[in-house]
């Protein structure tokens, strides 16, 4: 799923293929959302709710909003520009093609680019934590012999590399990798503590 900073890169074009199919959906979906996700959209989007209430009385939708309305809602984004009848799922892979079809693929390279960066600090920081609990096993092995304190190196990251960091451990973690379910729920008690 895309963050906030790739959402704002999105043109504020309409990319609608029906507007009344447009029109009717959004409006539909829009009153039907909590407040909760409409506060979602709008903070994804970085828009008003008056931008919102645009895209349901023109039927023409940007595809800023239509990425955030799509995952805030869980909806497919085709569905929201009328070239599908079904509501779907949002999926990452529906966003990359919409995406891809409305002449981003400048943009999605780049992201790729960052979250393969962040994968590999990932894998590093979990190959350290690995070393590190191997070490703290050693120790308790040999109680005799002197501890050897080693101390993580400290990462300077900007909030974008961190929302990067927790979404690839997010994606890691539903895929299953080994480890990962554990390392999101030190992160998460970290991040709640």
């Amino acid at each position: 799923m895309l963050n906030q900073a790739t959402i704002k890169q999105l043109k504020q074009s309409n990319i609608s293929v029906d507007g009344d199919k447009t029109q009717e959906r959004v409006a539909a979906l829009w009153k039907a959302a909590s407040s909760q996700q409409k506060a979602a959209v709008k903070a994804l989007a970085d828009v008003a709710t008056q931008t919102v209430y645009r895209v349901y009385n023109t039927g023409s939708i940007s595809a800023k909003l239509a990425v955030a309305i799509s995952q805030a809602l869980n909806v497919d984004p085709f569905y929201l520009t009328g070239e599908s009848d079904e509501a779907g799922e949002c999926s990452g892979a529906a966003l990359r093609e919409l995406l891809q079809k409305h002449g981003y693929r400048k943009l999605l390279a780049e992201r790729e680019i960052a979250e393969k960066k962040v994968t590999r600090k990932l894998k590093e920081a979990e190959e350290a934590e690995a070393a590190e609990a191997e070490a703290a096993d050693a120790e308790e092995a040999a109680p005799a012999e002197e501890a050897v304190i080693t101390e993580a190196p400290q990462m300077e990251l900007a909030a974008e590399e961190l929302q990067l960091l927790l979404s690839a451990l997010l994606l890691r973690a539903k895929a299953g990798a080994p480890g990962a379910a554990e390392s999101l729920a030190k992160v998460t008690r970290l991040l709640l503590a």
